[in-house]
Parts: C-alpha cells; structure tokens; sequence
C-alpha cells in the first residue's frame, strides 16, 4: 500500500513539475517585460485551491492535464470558460505590448522546458550504473524457418539498420518504423547486415501488435537477457540469481533474448543445469533447477526479465544525446501524422493523459532513473509540440506577434479569441478521445457498449 502512494505522489509531482517548470517561464518573462498578469494556474478547470497575491491569482485546478499563465495582452477576449473560474479585469485599458516581448513571452515556456529537460537529462548521466542494459544495434537473434524473412533470406546474428530507408538504432525504432511503413499484417523492406553475408535488402511482413509478441513475423530479437526481479522462494532465489544479472547462457546454452531463454528452460524441468550470468562485469556461475508452474502451466525459475532497454527515453548517455534522440522521436511522429501513407497508422498509436500517467507508472516501478528519463522526454516532447503554429498553443501566439510585428497591425482580439477558444475545444476533444481510448485499451470497457449478438435460432425445414 505504501509503494502505491509513493508511486502516485511520484506520478503527480513529475508530471506537475513539468507543467510547472512550461508555466513559470512564461510567468517570469511575461512579468520581466512588464505584461499584466491575471492568473498563474497547474491543472485546468474550477480551481481546488487558490490565493492572490498583488493582484495575480495562483491557483491549482481540478484537471491535472495542463496550466497556463493568464495573460490578457496576448490573449485580449480570453478564455475563462476552458481555463477555470478566472476574473476577467479591464482588458480595454491596459497599455500595448511589444510583439517582440510576447515572442520572448511565448517562447519562455517551451524553452524552460528544453532547460529543465538537459537538467534531468545530467541526471541520467551521472546516476548509478545499476539499471538495465542498453541495446547496441538491432540484432536479430532467430528467425522461424518458413516465415516471409527467413525465406527472404533473414537469418540469426543480422543487424537491421534501415526499414524502408529510414534507419534504426534501437528494436523501439525498429518497431514504430515497422507499424508506420507497413501498418499491421503488412509488409516492410528491411536493410540488413551480417559479418559474413554483407548487406541486403530482406522483405518481411509484420504481425499485428496486439496478436503477436514478435511484431515482424517470425523474426525475434537479440538482446541482453537481464533480471528485472527474483521471486523470493523461487529455484532462481536457490540459485543465488540477483535482480541486474544478465544471462550469458543455460546448461551450456548462449543465450540470445528473453525468449530464448524461456525455451530452454522449458526443455529441462526438475533438474539441475548450470547457468552463468554477467553481474558488475564480473561472469558468475551458478546452477539452477527449473520448476513446473501449474498455475501458469509453464516450467520456470522465478524471475521477471528486464531485458534491454529500448524505450526512447532511456537512453542514458551523453545529455545533449539524450535530447536529440527524444526530439527525433517527436518530429518522426511529426512527419508520420503529414504524410499520407503514414497518417493512420501513426494517428492510431496517439496516447492521451491516461497513456502518460500508465507510463510514468511503469516507469517508476522499473527505476527512478528510468522515470526522470521519462520526465525528460515529456518536457521536449512538450517543448515542441507548444510551438506549433496552432493558435491555442505558444506558436500560435508568436505566428500572432509576427504578423503584428510585419504588417504593424494587430490582429482583430474576436479572431484571436475566436481561433484560440475552437482549438482549445479541439485539443479538449482530442485529449478526451485519447483517454477514452487509452482506457478501453488498458481495460477493455468498450465490452459493456457492445451488444450481445442475436440468439441464433434453427427453424427446421418443412
């Protein structure tokens, strides 16, 4: 019960400080360039708590699904209603602002983020070395003899460096390729390498995702098979196996992945293999005795498996490295939402609040480091998408400035307003769809709106 409070005090500060750290930024410059301020508010609607101090109001509000900072010099007519229980003030008498001072204004947020982003970032990098391994190529480890690719000619020790032209350093990059460029059940070209047979172009065909733990058919992947957690009273707690040990191989075995490993250990139940494993760089050799499950009617020896890390906001180098791949990973979302052959697949694997905090969980119970990782993806990912040209974001407000600052006439406040309350109210519906779905995905609820089917009923032939 405590680990799940802690986990959901976690999961609300990291995500709160985010919004936070986007907000301050515009609060400080706004008030550094001398721009009235009405309201500086985490989280959205009625407020839960508020207080005002010299005329501004600091409040927190009932959504935990964003913030603002209430500026009427940017935003003329307002938006009260989305925003919350705000007081609307004298807008008519408040003096002209600089278009250059609400583009610093409207840039702070998402550049605080940035900031923030490379602080979390340096702790990633400087945090203890005791986390899971991470990937070092795309290697496949064995491929199912009669599949697409093996008769493509795909085999064991292949290192994919391209699916249709775009490179891949990770089996993440690999997976969200394979679903942009050859959607579900399709196919795809994969540009491999082998030591001995050089590089080739191989054809495969890719699996639903939700049907298949191997998304290329027949092809399952090479990676460090590494302890995630040992189960107390397990063969593998008798075997003195540790939590951060990676598997080197079993009953003389090397092994290749995480299903690798679980083959052979089905293959010898109730009896005693030797079994060596990396741990701190030192090899250890052990021996376990895999045992027959019947809850899970499986033979096993107690461990849950952490395997590589191929997640994009693990990657644990160089900070500014670290950055670049988290903003890669947007701007390639990007680009797949604007090109046609890429949209829908790429539109169907959108999350919503409910996705981020299931994240943030799961991320906090693998590792605090791998939660900042985590945190700091979302503050880039939240960087660019606010500067979009789209009016209820940060670019929108600058698009607003230059035109101001271009032709020296401001754009009509109604138009403002007006642009900025509709894409409010889309980005609403937007974020309510994602989270509708991301539920039904989690649980299925969907079940319940579903109509039972007619019962059939033979009528015999006369």
């Amino acid at each position: 019960m405590l680990e799940i409070l802690y986990i959901i005090v976690m999961m609300l500060f990291l995500f709160g400080i985010t919004i936070f750290v986007h907000e301050w930024g515009h609060f400080i410059v706004a008030k550094k360039c001398g721009l009235v301020i009405e309201a500086f508010s985490i989280g959205m609607g009625p407020a839960l708590w508020k207080k005002e101090v010299d005329g501004i109001v600091y409040k927190i509000g009932a959504f935990p699904i964003g913030g603002y900072v209430s500026l009427p010099q940017l935003d003329p007519i307002g938006m009260e209603k989305i925003q919350g229980d705000n007081d609307e003030g004298d807008r008519n008498t408040m003096p002209d602002i600089s278009p250059w001072k609400k583009i610093a204004v409207a840039v702070a947020g998402p550049f605080c983020n940035i900031i923030f982003a490379l602080f979390l970032a340096a702790i990633v990098a400087l945090s203890p070395s005791d986390k899971l391994a991470e990937e070092d190529g795309v290697f496949v480890a064995q491929v199912e003899e009669g599949s697409k690719a093996y008769e493509a000619g795909l085999r064991g020790g292949d290192e994919i460096r391209a699916v249709n032209g775009n490179p891949v350093k990770s089996w993440y990059g690999t997976r969200v390729e394979c679903l942009l460029g050859g959607g579900k059940e399709q196919e795809v070209q994969l540009t491999v390498n082998h030591i001995d047979l050089g590089q080739r172009t191989i054809s495969a065909s890719v699996n639903h995702p939700d049907k298949s733990a191997d998304l290329i058919n027949g092809v399952s992947q090479a990676s460090p098979c590494q302890v995630l957690e040992v189960v107390p009273g397990s063969a593998a707690d008798a075997s003195g196996l540790k939590a951060n040990d990676i598997i080197i191989s079993i009953n003389d075995i090397m092994i290749q992945g995480n299903s690798h490993f679980i083959d052979v250990v089905q293959a010898n139940p109730d009896t005693e293999i030797p079994l060596v494993v990396e741990r701190e760089g030192t090899i250890v050799k052990l021996a376990v005795t895999p045992k027959y499950d019947a809850e899970n009617d499986m033979v096993m020896i107690g461990i849950q498996f952490g395997g590589a890390l191929s997640l994009p906001w693990t990657l644990t180098g160089n900070p500014i490295e670290q950055i670049q791949s988290d903003a890669s990973s947007i701007l390639r979302l990007l680009q797949a939402l604007t090109t046609p052959s890429e949209s829908k697949q790429a539109a169907s694997g959108l999350g919503g609040p409910v996705a981020i905090f299931t994240m943030i969980w799961i991320s906090l119970k693998m590792s605090l480091v791998t939660a900042i990782g985590l945190i700091r993806f979302i503050n880039i990912n939240l960087a660019i998408l606010n500067l979009l040209p789209l009016p209820v974001l940060d670019g929108g407000h600058i698009c607003f400035a230059l035109w101001e600052a271009i032709t020296r006439r401001k754009v009509h406040p109604h138009v403002v307003a007006t642009l900025v309350n509709v894409f409010a109210i889309l980005l609403i519906s937007a974020m309510l769809f994602l989270s509708w779905r991301d539920v039904d995905r989690n649980w299925n609820v969907s079940r319940f709106f579903k109509k039972a089917p007619a019962e059939q009923v033979d009528i015999p032939a006369e």
